[in-house]
């Protein structure tokens, strides 16, 4: 199959590219650092004679998007549906990420609505459609600045001896996955169509605080932890995988040790930042 990945360069997609690849297909990057947006004319040429396409391309954000709205309408919404239509065009599949829906924020609600697009697709459009849902992604090479991610926020403060921030009490809990899981799992979507959704996720709750206390062990920081007020757009929840999906594509993710003490380790290039 000849596969484009939106946000292919980005962090989850680098390894889908890699996994779609190693599985024999021509799979390459449409992403708008190497000047494919997918909300520009541009992408009609980008996707012409795709079989398929995973579909990464969006903005993030917790609080962050609260001040760009229209952007992440733009984006998250509006570039889905760009994308539906291509693969409409092309008679091409359509993979998407997704996420827990726990929070009321910009981002979960143009996620959802994203989702929701691709499923009208499938039923008026035949455009076979399936889900990633995304839990919390963590592995080498994750931005460690602007919006804030678990593993890089808690690595780089560990690294340069600054108090880990947890917001809340820390008792809330997220469920660590690979990202080179989610690569492979995103690629394994291709297989399916009707609207399945496949976790993301390992199943293993862990708390914030666990999460902390880990980093500051890899680390051997004394730094500690400093507990601040939940940001806007967050509450406190547990979050978990329930297995959705995992009997169909016949494997789950697990969390290793090791994969979380690489990660913490690769960020120690930023001590000093």
């Amino acid at each position: 199959m000849r596969v484009a990945v939106t946000g292919g360069e980005g962090f989850i997609g680098r390894y889908t590219v890699d996994h779609l690849r190693g599985r024999g297909h021509e799979a390459f990057a449409v992403d708008r650092s190497s000047g494919a947006d997918i909300l520009g004319e541009e992408l009609t040429t980008a996707l012409k004679g795709v079989d398929g396409v995973v579909h990464l391309a969006g903005i993030l954000g917790t609080e962050e998007l609260f001040d760009q709205v229209d952007e992440a309408i733009d984006i998250n919404v509006k570039g889905t549906y760009r994308v539906l239509e291509e693969c409409r065009i092309n008679d091409a599949r359509f993979v998407g990420i997704t996420m827990p829906q726990v929070w009321k924020n910009v981002y979960q609600a143009t996620k959802q609505c994203a989702q929701e697009l691709s499923y009208a697709w499938r039923q008026n459009f035949g455009v076979p459609v399936s889900h990633v849902r995304a839990f919390n992604a963590f592995g080498p090479g994750q931005k460690h600045y602007g919006v804030q991610k678990i593993v890089p926020t808690f690595a780089v403060c560990a690294w340069n001896g600054r108090p880990i921030p947890v917001w809340g009490d820390g008792a809330q809990t997220v469920d660590l996955v690979y990202s080179a899981d989610l690569g492979r799992m995103l690629a394994d979507a291709l297989d399916f169509g009707d609207c399945e959704v496949f976790d993301g996720g390992t199943g293993r709750a862990m708390t914030v605080r666990e999460v902390a206390e880990m980093v500051l062990e890899i680390t051997g920081s004394t730094a500690g932890i400093e507990y601040l007020p939940m940001r806007k757009g967050e509450t406190k929840t547990d979050i978990v995988a329930g297995g959705e999906g995992w009997d169909r594509i016949g494997w789950r993710p697990e969390f290793r040790a090791d994969d979380l003490e690489r990660t913490v380790v690769f960020y120690r290039r930023f001590a000093g930042a």
